[in-house]
This record gives C-alpha cells, sequence and structure tokens, in this order.
C-alpha cells in the first residue's frame, strides 16, 4: 500500500478543562456542523480494542515519541454492534492518517476469540494485512478504550475538531461489547482532550475559536493511558 504525504492530515491534541470545553463547544455549535455520528447534542460514545505485539510496539513507539508509528484497533459507536471498524492509525511526526475497512460482529468474535482467518475473505489490503500481524507478529486485544465524544465538522480543508470526555480503560482479556460496565478512569475526569485535525490549512475563523496558545499541546495517548494508568 502506498505511502504518500497527501494521505496525511494535521492533527493536534490538548489537555483542556470542562469550563474550557463548554465554553468551546458554545462557540464551535454557532458555526460548525456536529459530525454524522452525533446522536446526543453532538455527543456519541466511542468503543475500541487496540491490539500490540508482545513487544508491545506500538506502546513503546509512542511513549518514545517515535517520528512513525503505527496502532491497530477495532471501533464501535454507542455499543452499536451492526457498525464496525478495523482501522490502522499512522502517525509521522505530527501528521496522521488512518486507513479503514467495516467488519461485522461475526468477523470481530473470530478476531477476539480465534485467529482472524475470516479477514482473509474479505477484499481488502487492511484486513489481510492485520490477519498477517495477528498470525505472524503476534498482535493481540490489549485494552478497551471507552469515551465520549462530541465532535464539529467543516468543509473547509476537512477541519474535525473533537471534545472527549469521561475516558475508561480496561486490561486485556475484556470485550467492548460485554465488559464495559467493568472500566476505570484512565485520565482524571477533570481533563478533556480536544483534537484539531485539518487537511492543509486551518481557517483563521476557526483558529480564532479554539484556546488560546497558553494550553500546552499533549500527545494525549488514549491508548498509553489504557495500558498504563490501569
Amino acid at each position: 500500500m502506498q505511502d504518500t504525504s497527501t494521505d496525511y492530515r494535521h492533527e493536534q491534541k490538548y489537555f483542556i478543562t470542562h469550563t474550557q470545553a463548554t465554553e468551546l463547544t458554545d462557540r464551535l455549535s454557532k458555526v460548525l456542523a456536529f459530525d454524522k455520528y452525533s446522536v446526543d447534542h453532538g455527543k456519541y460514545l466511542i468503543s475500541s480494542v487496540y491490539f500490540d505485539s508482545f513487544e508491545n510496539r506500538s506502546l513503546e513507539g509512542t511513549e518514545a515519541g517515535l517520528l512513525k508509528r503505527k496502532k491497530y484497533r477495532i471501533r464501535a459507536y454507542n455499543h452499536d454492534d451492526s457498525f464496525i471498524c478495523l482501522e490502522k492509525k499512522i502517525k509521522r511526526g505530527p501528521l496522521g492518517k488512518k486507513e479503514s475497512v467495516r467488519i461485522n460482529r461475526q468477523i470481530y468474535d473470530d478476531i477476539m476469540y480465534k485467529r482472524g482467518d475470516m479477514l482473509l475473505k474479505l477484499d481488502d489490503p487492511l484486513a489481510h494485512e492485520f490477519y498477517h500481524v495477528m498470525n505472524v507478529e503476534g498482535y493481540k486485544p490489549k485494552t478497551v478504550v471507552e469515551y465520549t465524544r462530541r465532535a464539529f465538522v467543516s468543509d473547509v480543508s476537512n477541519v474535525r475538531i473533537t471534545l472527549d470526555m469521561n475516558i475508561k480503560g480496561s486490561g486485556s482479556g475484556v470485550d467492548m461489547f460485554l465488559d464495559s460496565g467493568s472500566l476505570v478512569y484512565t485520565v482524571p475526569p477533570c481533563w478533556v482532550v480536544l483534537e484539531v485535525k485539518y487537511d492543509h490549512f486551518l481557517p483563521d475563523y476557526i483558529r480564532n475559536l479554539l484556546p488560546d496558545t497558553s494550553v500546552m499541546q499533549s500527545s494525549c495517548s488514549k491508548y498509553v493511558y489504557g495500558r498504563t494508568y490501569i
């Protein structure tokens, strides 16, 4: 699969307070639309199972701040198993991109509890790649991460701004459809993660709505918190 610079988007993450998040939501809602997954005043629940190798390559690469790294996860929304995606997140410095393929609950269960052989029936390179990393490189489910998101989007430069709160996680061996009640906070609930993503530039009218530059930018990796704060 060709990896070109045009596939990548700018990604910035910050920790902000709930007060800042409430004020930002009020400002953004006046000029931006909620994203397609929103069900409750722009909010929805995201659940993800993250995978890693026996040597924890993804975890250690993220903690070390490697310029190029990748993570594999399976994601669903609002505990609904009718829409499940297998995703690969790739980071290259401050840029990132995501590859994705839809799977069903049967394939999800096959990945979680067997060898993932059903992936080979999909006509998709990511599905075949993930089968390889599972069965050759030893990638296994490592943690579930779950949080509530409010997301805003704009067609201009494909801007996407998200506010993630109530971030929880689990140890290994947890099924995101069966065991969400066992999750615990991995980020103090007083903090919200603000993510800003865009293609080529961030329009000034949107930039001016964001918290000022005194807000410290952070990697804010929910996967790392899920692995290290349980």
